[in-house]
């Protein structure tokens, strides 16, 4: 089981750093757009680029166990080191996912993050035999898809305060990224049975909110709109399960 999930998370690395790759290599060969024009294009293509260079150098520097693990030729069960090496992947050649640039393939992505989830639902099968409260334990995982749906991607906005916008935009979805990362984590290593703190909600809507609410006038930004309600929802419900039992 650990094996399939292992190579479900590799077939999300592999399938989202080629769309990417294509991406900015498209991007730079087509004359028309300018990849560091302005601060906005700068941003976005400099952390996309910075996103796969990190990606590569851990992956090199620490990924042998995880890619041996696939073949056979090292335990699927990874240490805690590596599963924190291979969820620090996870989130770093995420950022990339994360800004729109020009070409990028969504279909493609949204493949690749199947995968994650799919994996993370075998990681939770895994785990499950151990877990005081199994119910508690799947509707933390329920509640981490819903949150991850409710990271907004960075797109360019053209209404009056669009400088403060894209600041609040960039700033939501980065944090967000990192808050996902630290809670898919505990799913790795098996400490995901209560995902239902404060911090990462709060901040969630905090962030979501007013971005849904700057650009409802230029485009309505349903998708997180209605992941982020979903995702409070859960929580307030996980939250009171957790209580109760």
């Amino acid at each position: 089981m650990l094996r399939a999930a292992n190579l479900m998370i590799m077939g999300y690395f592999v399938i989202l750093f080629t769309e990417r790759l294509q991406s900015l290599l498209r991007s730079a060969k087509d004359r028309s757009v300018k990849l560091f024009g302005d601060r906005f294009n700068g941003y976005i293509y400099g952390l996309a680029f910075a996103s796969l260079a990190g990606f590569l150098v851990l992956m090199l520097m620490s990924g042998r166990q995880f890619i041996l693990s696939l073949f056979g030729a090292m335990p699927a069960e990874l240490s805690v080191h590596h599963l924190r090496m291979i969820t620090l992947c996870i989130g770093v050649i995420l950022f990339s996912g994360m800004v729109h640039t020009e070409y990028t393939i969504p279909p493609i992505q949204f493949a690749s993050y199947g995968l994650l989830i799919a994996a993370l639902v075998l990681y939770t099968i895994h785990y499950q035999p151990a877990a005081e409260s199994k119910i508690l334990l799947w509707m933390s995982l329920i509640y981490l898809v819903l949150f991850s749906m409710a990271i907004p991607v960075v797109y360019r906005s053209h209404i009056m305060r669009q400088k403060t916008f894209h600041v609040l935009e960039c700033a939501t979805s980065f944090i967000l990224v990192i808050l996902f990362t630290l809670l898919t984590l505990r799913v790795m290593t098996g400490d995901a049975e209560n995902l239902f703190t404060v911090f990462p909600i709060v901040i969630a809507a905090a962030g979501d909110i007013p971005v849904i609410a700057m650009r409802w006038k230029e485009e309505k930004n349903l998708f997180v709109l209605i992941f982020l309600s979903a995702s409070v929802l859960m929580w307030i419900i996980g939250r009171v399960t957790a209580i109760l039992l």
